[in-house]
């Protein structure tokens, strides 16, 4: 399975480095992509693809606002074409052999105001954001249940040390 992470963004550098949110995009694709191999939803699936955009205060508002009913800059959003498709639940959807998991909307101001709060690097922060929308991609919800909230971030805990790791 190939997993891409098609990404948005007008600010992009020339030069893609680790320092960079192009430059660690195939780390992060290479994390998701294992996470996914894990799930049975993915057997048979030859290529996920998912978008990434970057984008500044006002547009993610106005999203937040027309999709969540919520009238504020947010971190990130997440847009699944499937309602679920985590490994623990059963789905209706038949595996196709490509699959478009949905669109992922992350702020740059919002994210680098919380790298500072979180005393991380902007790209750290970003790849919390990437992996906290991915889980919500495959229909993980932590405003659920407390229970809920766990799982979610375990699995995200999970995901964030795996690219860190290779970061190194």
């Amino acid at each position: 399975m190939k997993l891409s992470i098609a990404l948005n963004d007008s600010g992009i550098k020339k030069q893609p480095s680790k320092d960079s949110v192009e430059g660690v995009l195939p780390l992060v694709e290479k994390s998701f992509e294992e996470f996914l191999k894990k799930n049975p939803h993915f057997k048979g699936v030859k290529e996920v693809t998912i978008t990434l955009t970057l984008c500044g205060k006002a547009k993610i508002k106005k999203l937040n606002k027309d999709y969540r009913g919520k009238d504020y800059a947010t971190d990130v959003l997440s847009f699944p074409v499937y309602e679920n498709l985590r490994p623990d639940k059963k789905s209706r959807e038949k595996a196709l052999p490509q699959i478009e998991l949905g669109d992922l909307v992350i702020c740059r101001d919002v994210a680098k105001s919380q790298a500072k709060e979180f005393e991380i690097s902007y790209v750290q922060e970003v790849i919390h954001l990437a992996s906290h929308g991915f889980l919500h991609l495959l229909g993980f919800d932590h405003e659920i249940s407390p229970k809920e909230e766990k799982i979610m971030q375990g699995y995200e805990d999970e995901l964030v040390k795996k690219i860190y790791k290779r970061l190194k």
